[in-house]
């Protein structure tokens, strides 16, 4: 019994110290996902603040009966609904206006008519996430108020062809986006919203696979005792820092393209189902975004196997340096949260500003800019991969050039004197 307890003791102890442990047992569950939590709750919070205080713009150019009667119906559900007698300019309204409603003339007169009547309707979001779409469900939600106030007085009426009591009006859908100062369909914000949602999480997957890649290559050196007789070579230090670099990054490209390509394997395979729901799976890449885009994925990867072998530098084995550049890379799972549920331009100036220095973003915000040719956002992007790229690389050849490359290590397993 007591060889037991001692052989469980050890085997805690040596649990406790593995760097995966510390990693996916304290760091994911304890800090990442209540923060990832909390960017949710955030971002859905401040969607149910704007349709508490938010209003929906109701012009009536029909003025009949039958548009008034609609008009008492809105009114009486204690809804902030204004009426106004002329259509707004979508790029001059309030930023607390949800959407505009158009009754066009002739409504009422075609409903009597037992015809189908068509009205318009503006949802208006800040830009394309996932809390901002939500806003729109709740601009369609009058609509399908104003059907039901129809519908109760076709009740009433009698007579009714049953096909347009099912459905008295149909309404053109369109969504402005305030960021863009454009209107777009809903086909076109579905395939947007659909790339917003997958691809920062392609990216993640792909920073993560090389910054932990590279990371490997030092530590393997320093596990196997042959980083010693590798620098004894009549070498320059940064020709053989370099040519990892390079190879990581070649390997990295390597795994973005498989990765890629069967991701949209997988994309493809269910693409008719949620057709069926009106959503696409559409990357829309015009030539000169695709050179843009992939100068900057060339950077971030520059970048990422900078970073990786800086956490290989600093690490005492591969197992140690695995653990360390996952620990490193997990803000990004956080910024990818951020890009899909949260709107960065509503945040406060200290935070985009952090958040726009951080690299990675403009890899997973590109896409939202693509679709209305805001190719500043890539140059700046650009610019700040590369500062940040030249960063790390300095940072990494420095430490590589000194003797510090032998000195340097950090191990998450026994302490000292055990």
């Amino acid at each position: 019994m007591g060889s037991l307890l001692i052989l469980v003791k050890k085997e805690i102890k040596e649990t406790i110290r593995n760097p995966r442990f510390i990693v996916f047992t304290v760091v994911l569950p304890l800090i990442l996902y209540p923060v990832i939590g909390l960017i949710m709750t955030q971002a859905f919070t401040s969607v149910s603040e704007k349709t508490k205080t938010g209003m929906v713009i109701v012009v009536d150019y029909d003025r009949s009966n039958i548009s008034e009667y609609i008009l008492n119906s809105l009114s009486n559900t204690g809804m902030n609904v204004v009426t106004m007698d002329r259509e707004p300019e979508l790029d001059n309204v309030d930023d607390n206006v949800l959407g505009v409603i158009i009754i066009p003339e002739g409504f009422g007169e075609r409903f009597l008519n037992g015809e189908r009547p068509i009205i318009r309707v503006y949802s208006v979001i800040n830009s394309v996430s996932i809390s901002e779409q939500g806003l729109m469900s709740f601009v369609f939600g009058i609509v399908s108020i104003m059907k039901d106030a129809l519908k109760t007085l076709m009740a009433q009426m009698g007579g009714i062809d049953p096909a347009l009591l099912a459905n008295p009006f149909s309404e053109e859908r369109q969504i402005y986006v305030r960021n863009w100062h454009r209107t777009l369909t809903e086909r076109d914000l579905n395939a947007v919203a659909m790339q917003v949602m997958f691809w920062p999480w392609i990216m993640f997957s792909m920073i993560i696979s090389v910054v932990q890649l590279s990371a490997t290559f030092l530590g393997e050196e320093k596990e196997q005792k042959t980083l010693e007789i590798l620098l004894t070579f009549p070498v320059r230090r940064t020709t053989i820092l370099f040519s990892k670099v390079v190879g990581s990054s070649i390997l990295a490209i390597l795994a973005a393209i498989f990765y890629t390509v069967g991701f949209l394997i997988y994309l493809n395979s269910f693409s008719t189902m949620i057709g069926q729901f009106g959503l696409t799976i559409e990357f829309i890449l015009d030539p000169i975004s695709i050179v843009l885009t992939g100068v900057i994925f060339f950077l971030a990867l520059l970048f990422s196997a900078a970073l990786g072998l800086t956490v290989s530098v600093i690490a005492q084995d591969t197992r140690s340096a695995e653990s360390l550049a996952t620990a490193v890379v997990m803000p990004t799972m956080m910024l990818a949260f951020i890009v899909m549920f949260m709107d960065i331009s509503s945040l406060p100036t200290l935070a985009q500003a952090i958040l726009y220095a951080f690299p990675y973003t403009y890899l997973m915000e590109g896409l939202k800019y693509v679709y209305i040719g805001r190719y500043d956002f890539f140059l700046i992007g650009i610019i700040d991969n590369l500062l940040a790229a030249i960063v790390m690389l300095a940072l990494v050849s420095k430490i590589f050039t000194s003797e510090r490359i032998l000195t340097m290590k950090i191990r998450f397993g026994k302490r000292r004197g055990s």
